[in-house]
């Protein structure tokens, strides 16, 4: 039997990097969205038979995963794959499977798909193993990466503090749900280099410490919660994203022109994103934009 499982993503409404810990990571204040992001997983369990692992390798499992839909330039083990080992490592009995990842986004996006990808395997194989302690998931999803605990939660809304372990749920609304588009230009952006761009940037510290970014994070979020009008939101990536590519600000004010309440780049990049009340119409698109996404119903 084959199991369709739907894929979500994430957008950072605000984000503030707060600190560079001494392991090398960074600890951060951001208001993730999940959001749909088009991409599928097709997951089957494998036969006995099918599964066996390639001769002269001592791999006790041989998952069959495989990427379709964009022709994507991997470097070192898929994130699904890592999910898996991830999770027999942490004493979970995963029979061996075939994983189609269907994709849809563009990587180095902000969005965090590939870690979408490995929340929703990981989601769907909790149910499947009861006994084993929901705490146990979430360090798992955690080592997988550090989007992946969010996704994995299912929350719709919710203030995400530390390195990605930190997960506070927020309120979402009954009022009519926003709507929203992600442009993706024909640029990308690596993590990797975006933090280190940070770090130079900031030498000194970072322009928000942990209580002010809560507080900034509560009101841009509440305001739109409210339906008001929040602009350009916070995001300490966003100078050194403008700076190295001018043209996002053709993408901010092709936005407001559209009637968006808020609008900004996600993650450390490069997808920009705008929410409105109602629908954006028609957006005249640039040619270096070479994707777009709508959202019909956030958070």
């Amino acid at each position: 039997m084959r199991f369709v499982v739907p894929v979500f993503a994430k957008l950072n409404l605000t984000l503030r990097v707060t600190g560079r810990r001494e392991d090398g990571y960074h600890n951060l204040v951001s208001a993730f969205l999940r959001i749909p992001s088009g991409e599928t997983l097709l997951i089957e369990p494998l036969a006995s038979d099918a599964a066996e692992p390639p001769r002269g390798t001592s791999d006790p499992v041989a998952d069959q995963v495989e990427v379709h839909g964009l022709d994507l330039r991997l470097e070192g083990e898929n994130i699904v794959s890592r999910a898996l080992r991830l999770a027999r490592e942490a004493g979970v009995d995963v029979p061996p499977l075939r994983v189609g990842i269907f994709k849809a986004l563009w990587p180095g996006s902000g969005l965090g798909s590939g870690s979408g990808n490995a929340a929703a395997l990981l989601q769907w194989l909790a149910p499947r193993h009861a006994d084993v302690p929901r705490g146990t998931w979430r360090d798992v999803a955690l080592r997988v990466g550090a989007d992946v605990p969010f996704l994995f939660s299912g929350l719709r809304a919710a203030q995400v503090t530390g390195i990605g372990e930190e997960i506070e749920p927020l309120p979402v609304t009954d009022r009519s749900p926003l709507l929203g588009v992600v442009a993706f230009p024909d640029w990308e952006v690596g993590t990797r280099n975006a933090y280190a761009a940070l770090d130079a940037r900031y030498p000194d510290g970072y322009p928000q410490g942990e209580e002010g970014a809560r507080v900034e994070l509560r009101d841009n979020y509440f305001s739109l919660m409210e339906r008001k009008h929040a602009g350009l939101l916070p995001n300490d990536f966003m100078p050194s994203l403008v700076g190295d590519h001018p043209r996002y600000e053709e993408l901010f004010t092709l936005f407001e022109a559209a009637g968006a309440l808020a609008w900004g780049v996600t993650g450390s990049g490069g997808a920009a994103f705008a929410l409105f009340a109602r629908g954006p119409g028609s957006i005249p698109w640039p040619e270096w934009v070479r994707q777009v996404l709508s959202l019909p119903a956030i958070p």
